[in-house]
């Protein structure tokens, strides 16, 4: 479905960011691997030229750094000139993350999470947006979660030494009208921009906690990073090019 096509995948390291990458690749795309750990960038780029066979391009990225990201813009056209499509499945994160509960947080700190991540995607796209016009075409396709469409379900998390926290949904409910807004800005200049809210993402979370959360789901519950990369590689392709303006919830009907 995607061949010919280079994708720029921001947190490629991530969990879900490595399953799509393989994905690509799977699907006859190109993915520039882009994440701001180095060690994990080789480690994976090792990996995935010694499974398919083609060489790749591996970039430091910090998506709060508009020169960081313009610096790997230029990197990625000059190898490939042209980049069909951007996904950011960053999760950029300060010192405190996930440490403090919301009441116990102080202004600096609730600031450092809003900025780093919700500040990081506003900016990331904002670069993408200025050399998809230039190009003439793009994609972009920004990483949320069901907590920034539905209310949590706080009594999932009882008895577990896990949070849902305020920032977290503040931040996916904020990436997710970043998607509406830049969408409907982008009318008529052939750039669209859709947001994929995923449910849970399997991570070593504890029993208790995966057989409450599995109770409000259809039919696996706790999804893994492969579960949303079809998806994922539908909205990169050209079989979904009238949609737009769109966040896409994959979370095995965990909001009904």
């Amino acid at each position: 479905m995607l061949e010919n096509k280079i994708i720029f995948v921001a947190g490629a390291c991530g969990r879900i960011g490595k399953a799509l990458c393989k994905k690509i690749l799977q699907s006859g795309g190109a993915p520039i691997l882009a994440d701001i750990n180095e060690n994990n960038l080789k480690n994976l780029a090792n990996e995935l030229e010694n499974e398919f066979k083609k060489e790749l391009l591996s970039l430091k990225l910090d998506i709060t750094s508009k020169e960081s990201l313009n610096s790997c813009i230029d990197e990625a056209f000059k190898k490939y000139t042209k980049i069909d499509a951007f996904v950011n499945s960053s999760y950029p994160v300060g010192k405190d993350w996930g440490k403090i509960a919301y009441y116990e947080a102080s202004f600096e700190q609730i600031c450092e999470s809003l900025n780093l991540h919700l500040g990081g995607f506003i900016l990331a796209s904002q670069e993408f947006v200025k050399f998809f016009k230039k190009q003439g075409y793009g994609n972009i396709i920004n990483l949320s979660s069901i907590m920034g469409v539905f209310a949590p379900k706080f009594e999932n998390y009882e008895n577990t030494t896990m949070q849902s926290s305020l920032e977290y949904s503040v931040i996916k409910a904020g990436i997710n009208h970043l998607g509406v807004w830049l969408a409907k800005e982008l009318f008529n200049t052939n750039i669209r921009v859709n947001t994929l809210a995923s449910g849970g993402i399997l991570d070593n979370q504890p029993a208790n906690f995966l057989e409450k959360y599995r109770k409000c789901c259809a039919s696996k519950g706790m999804l893994e990073a492969a579960d949303i990369c079809g998806t994922l590689i539908f909205l990169l392709s050209d079989e979904s090019k009238f949609i737009t303006g769109q966040t896409i919830v994959v979370a095995d009907g965990w909001g009904l």
